[in-house]
């Protein structure tokens, strides 16, 4: 075999290692950079940090903490049960939603969850006589005052909003009680890694007044849960892709064709 001849075929299996190379990295970038998060009424959070560490209380009365967010998806809407309007009727609307997405095949490993901001009232045994008119599956959050430390961090992780206003005419302490309690609208999708994975914010009616509804709380649910399932094959797929990049480069190296000059 003549010089020539063995450079030539040197040449084109190092183009062809490089080619090979070339499309693995290729198809990496674009698995990794190809998917963009669904657009949802409200704000997905493709990566999510770590909550901090916290203890409330469930409407059974047993610990509730970090651990217990894990191994499953969660909703959470918060407020408190003598709200005479808006917290009732997002109740009823994530109880059909989360009727609808039970008669789902897919996505519906989902936890309802209530979380009260008016822990002085909210009691443990308030709550669990309150939360099964709307589902039996929901779960009540709330805390005693010692633990109001925590909690306040577990509402800082999710960016809960809440003022307590105290009363001081006689006819709103007779209507209201001591403190009239405001607080914002949001609801907070988490993911099985106990961390907040997206926001989901109310529409507005005509005069302004915040409202969800169920059929558009399923679909932003099923856009998220889909988006992150083929996000997770897809990092699945890419961590495999460069192992085998990784090997072939390593046998590249291992395994080089003498160079002509050596003959």
């Amino acid at each position: 075999m003549s010089v020539d001849k063995k450079n030539r075929i040197i040449l084109l299996l190092a183009l062809s290692f490089v080619l090979a190379i070339s499309l693995l990295v290729g198809k990496l970038i674009f698995v990794q950079f190809n998917s963009r998060p669904p657009v949802i009424n409200g704000v997905v959070i493709p990566s999510p940090p770590n909550m901090k560490s916290f203890k409330v209380l469930d409407h059974h009365n047993q610990p509730f903490s970090n651990k217990h967010l894990t191994g499953q998806w969660h909703i959470l809407s918060y407020g408190y049960t003598h709200c005479p309007d808006i917290c009732p009727t997002t109740l009823n609307v994530l109880s059909r939603f989360y009727q609808q997405v039970q008669s789902e095949i897919e996505f519906d490993n989902l936890r309802v969850l209530f979380y009260s901001i008016d822990h002085q009232r909210d009691t443990v045994e308030h709550l669990s006589k309150y939360l099964p008119f709307f589902n039996d599956s929901f779960v009540g959050l709330t805390y005693s005052e010692s633990m109001k430390p925590s909690a306040l961090a577990f509402e800082k992780n999710l960016g809960l909003v809440s003022i307590l206003t105290p009363n001081k005419e006689p006819k709103d302490i007779e209507y209201y009680g001591d403190y009239r309690v405001s607080h914002g609208l949001m609801l907070y999708i988490i993911n099985p890694q106990g961390k907040l994975q997206a926001v989901l914010k109310p529409s507005a009616s005509e005069g302004g007044i915040p409202y969800f509804k169920a059929e558009q709380l399923v679909t932003d649910y099923q856009a998220i849960r889909s988006y992150f399932s083929k996000n997770n094959a897809n990092e699945e797929s890419r961590v495999n892709m460069h192992k085998v990049a990784q090997t072939t480069l390593q046998e590249g190296n291992t395994k080089k064709t003498p160079l002509a000059s050596a003959y």
